[in-house]
């Protein structure tokens, strides 16, 4: 039928735009009791003692809960981060539960604390966890090739630091958990990506059967990796409903969400590279340091960024170390594109550093560098499975006008106006694990699919229809596809890692196979013959009948076959690879930017859905240029948060926006999965820093030439500075 490839609207945004869409916070359910967190005002401090008296007899407390309750408030009888939770107090309704947490009296003995990297990596430094002797939580290295040899062998040495801000994920919607125990089931809503993981640690908290647990996830306003995680609100919530025997709810407010949801990026890299006269790139070593937070939860960030370092270059020789650091601050964790941001916008800088060292043209020590052979294997291991690098740098810059904008850029300048044009390559790896899914056919000819896929705004129910439509050979408008929920299916991953169609479309693809190879063989004895299938019919000879009525003919005993039917589908990684150009305009008397134009040009595979993929692209462009202009985590030298919500934390608008152009390869280069696809979720977040970062230093270059950008962001304080 060919609906692949379609820009279908969204299935999913009529309920939205009408209001109808049911979020953690719109559940309301009879007895509702209402639950919130006493937090610490300290990033670092003892809790000598914690006094809820006073709080429990406030007239509508039904319960408070302390250390020693079952509940593991501050671990080791202190806290490590501002926001750390140390009692909860659940009551009848939000206004009392706010006067109520109030009333709590904690007694603390502040300690010491540290909040920068290196800081903390000196001796005698505040420790954030006792027990380790150190705050070094956790160290790696990744080694390749003979770099002591490459480096001899090198005509240019180039060596620098480059330091990525933290940021808050900024969820249009906070966190939120409601849980309700019938004396059976005990019934989990949650702001979440995974539903999953959360029915696993709830029923492992409270000794209970996983068949007694059910985890649903409503609608999601948005997550970006930082609604990945089983949080401890989602236990404590879950055992406050467990053991009062009635409805609980928290959502968080947004302050509460900036210091207690994790935050992402933050990593700096300490590097040295070299190359050959001609531009070829040789080597390239460095040291990762990641600022973890209170705790390590964010396991592989810096792994990734550091297997991820040589991008789609062709480097034979690298080593790299990951050193993961404790701090007191919230916990460092997965923020769209988790460690492959980091990584193309390191190794971006790398190469224009060593292209302007040997004066090459940025675009074409590019050019000689791109690996030319796929598949290869970098130097730390990864293979990357397909495309044709060189020949979609050609056509992306072709496509996107990177030429001509440059001399366009030059024209204006000779008017006054100060543009930049910066440009980005990049390589991702998308896609792990197992997904499920499970479909039936319904009596009616419609179909319904089950998905394990936890959707945030992806659209990825209209994905999901469109790729069974045309494996089944029916209209989009008959399947009807349903996720989020663990009385649906057993298990499964979820929505991150731009992993979904690739991973989850290719179990509904695979559960599609097995559906029309179950109705085939009534087909067969419904038409004496066997069939073959084409345009949504059975067919043999002069005979047909359509899928729909062999699906009656089933129902109605007429013919057997399982007409709901289960896959489970293995992903391996894949990699989308692209080209990425911006433009901004340079105030020079206020260091104000303002991107003017975006463009991107990416091979992702198989695009199922030029519409929502584009869509992707546009909020992770701008994303990824808040991370280059605008957003950034403060904490001051105590660990106060100084960014606490958005009236300090600058989230760019439609305003700051630039216009975006969108354009997808003209001849992909498929996966290997099921689908073709290769992910886009994250693409334009991973390419989007280091264009408009380029394109800032190309604008200020035009001023103070030789300038060199070192961190992200760059502020307007900071480039002010930095022409003078």
């Amino acid at each position: 039928m060919g609906f692949v490839g379609k820009p279908l609207p969204r299935f999913e945004d009529d309920v939205i735009l009408r209001g109808k869409a049911r979020y953690v916070d719109d559940i309301d359910l009879p007895g509702m009791l209402y639950a919130g967190f006493v937090r610490s005002p300290y990033a670092h401090a003892k809790v000598l003692k914690v006094d809820l008296s006073d709080a429990a007899g406030h007239p509508g407390v039904v319960a408070v809960f302390g250390p020693g309750d079952g509940f593991n408030f501050a671990p080791g009888g202190k806290v490590r981060y501002q926001g750390e939770a140390v009692a909860m107090v659940v009551a009848r309704d939000r206004y009392v539960l706010y006067d109520a947490l109030e009333k709590a009296a904690v007694d603390y003995e502040p300690l010491p604390a540290v909040v920068d990297v290196y800081e903390a990596l000196k001796p005698g430094a505040p420790l954030v966890d006792e027990s380790l002797g150190s705050n070094v939580v956790y160290e790696n290295i990744y080694i390749g090739g003979d770099v002591e040899k490459a480096f001899r062998e090198a005509d240019v040495v180039v060596e620098g630091r480059f330091s990525i801000q933290r940021l808050v994920p900024s969820a249009m919607e906070t966190r939120g958990v409601v849980a309700s125990y019938d004396g059976e089931t005990l019934t989990v809503w949650s702001s979440t990506q995974v539903p999953f993981d959360i029915r696993k640690e709830v029923a492992k908290a409270l000794g209970l059967p996983l068949a007694k647990v059910r985890v649903i996830q409503p609608h999601v306003g948005g997550a970006f990796g930082s609604k990945l995680l089983v949080y401890p609100e989602e236990l404590w919530v879950a055992r406050a409903a467990y053991v009062l025997r009635a409805p609980v709810k928290w959502v968080a407010t947004r302050t509460e969400d900036f210091r207690a949801t994790t935050h992402g990026r933050g990593l700096t890299l300490e590097y040295r590279a070299c190359a050959k006269r001609d531009g070829e790139i040789l080597a390239v070593e460095g040291t990762i340091y990641e600022d973890a937070g209170a705790y390590y939860w964010g396991e592989g960030l810096a792994d990734t960024a550091a297997r991820m370092l040589p991008g789609p270059y062709d480097i034979r020789h690298g080593r790299v170390k990951v050193i993961a650091v404790l701090t007191n601050k919230t916990p460092l964790s997965a923020y769209r594109g988790a460690g492959r941001p980091e990584a193309t916008l390191f190794i971006e800088r790398i190469v224009d550093h060593i292209a302007d060292e040997l004066g090459i043209d940025r675009v074409e020590i590019r050019r000689r560098n791109l690996v030319r052979q796929l598949p290869y294997t970098n130097v730390f291991g990864i293979t990357y499975d397909t495309g044709d690098y060189p020949a979609t740098f050609e056509r992306g810059l072709e496509r996107l006008g990177y030429h001509q904008l440059r001399r366009w850029a030059e024209e204006e300048a000779r008017r006054g106006r100060i543009l930049g044009v910066g440009l980005s390559v990049y390589v991702e790896i998308t896609t792990f694990g197992y997904e499920t899914a499970i479909l039936r056919a319904e009596e009616d000819g419609s179909f319904t699919l089950y998905t394990a896929l936890t959707p945030h705004g992806q659209g990825l129910a209209t994905a999901l229809a469109q790729v069974v439509a045309d494996e089944l050979e029916v209209s989009p408008e008959v399947v009807k596809v349903y996720w989020g929920d663990t009385a649906y299916i057993s298990d499964g991953i979820g929505t991150m890692g731009s992993r979904s169609i690739t991973a989850g479309g290719s179990a509904a693809i695979l559960a599609a196979r097995k559906l029309k190879a179950e109705l085939a063989k009534a087909a067969e004895k419904l038409l004496g013959c066997k069939p073959e299938y084409s345009g949504g019919k059975f067919r043999c000879g002069d005979k047909e009948i359509s899928i729909g009525d062999v699906v009656k003919a089933v129902y109605r005993g007429e013919a057997e076959a399982q007409l709901t039917v289960e896959a489970i589908y293995h992903a391996e990684p894949t990699f989308p690879f692209g080209v990425h150009v911006a433009v901004v305009e340079l105030d020079p008397e206020t260091g104000f930017v303002k991107p003017l134009l975006y463009r991107s040009y990416d091979d992702v595979g198989v695009v199922v859905n030029p519409l929502l993929a584009a869509g992707q692209v546009m909020g992770g462009a701008l994303q990824g240029i808040a991370q280059a202009l605008y957003e950034e985590v403060i904490y001051d030298s105590d660990g106060n948060l100084v960014t606490s919500n958005l009236a300090f934390y600058y989230v760019p608008t439609a305003v700051e926006a630039p216009r975006f152009e969108v354009y997808f390869a003209e001849r992909p280069h498929p996966s290997k999965h099921p689908t073709g696809t290769k992910g886009i979720g994250e693409a334009a977040t991973i390419a989007s820093t280091p264009a408009v970062v380029a394109a800032v230093e190309d604008a200020m270059r035009k001023i103070k030439p030789g300038v060199r950008i070192s961190k992200t962001p760059v502020s307007p304080e900071d480039v002010w500075r930095m022409l003078r």
